[in-house]
């Protein structure tokens, strides 16, 4: 299956983040262009209390009915501890993993993501996402 198109879906927050995050949905559209199994693309997200509001890039590969990608936004979201200010940005990029499979009978690609530490070294948060084409 190529993903060349437009797709839409979500992403959830999972471990690694507290109430109310936790378990809450984002929507999300992506745009994608795919050239022999390598992939660029743009994602967008709905505006909402729990979305970062930054459209970010993704890069990736499929192989086999494996999906990896990386997604890059160009500020550094950060949710405070006593959620008064939700989400504030910092003068850095974040950059999200996500792995998953293609399903080509229900036309989906979906996973699970993950944000390491800054040493690289475990996981910091992660959860899980899902894109259908459109």
């Amino acid at each position: 299956m190529n993903l060349t198109g437009n797709w839409h879906g979500f992403y959830g927050y999972g471990s690694g983040y507290d109430l109310p995050y936790f378990g809450q949905r984002v929507n999300i559209k992506a745009l994608i262009t795919d050239i022999n199994g390598s992939f660029t693309g743009k994602i967008e997200e709905d505006d909402s209390v729990f979305s970062t509001k930054l459209n970010a890039t993704i890069k990736g590969f499929v192989e086999d009915g494996f999906i990896s990608f990386m997604k890059q936004y160009q500020k550094y979201p950060i949710i405070s501890d006593d959620y008064s200010s939700i989400i504030t940005y910092e003068n850095k990029t974040l950059e999200i993993e996500h792995e998953g499979i293609l399903d080509e009978n229900n036309n989906s690609i979906y996973g699970n993501w993950y944000i390491m530490t800054e040493n690289n070294d475990e996981i910091a948060s992660q959860g899980i996402w899902l894109l259908t084409k459109i």
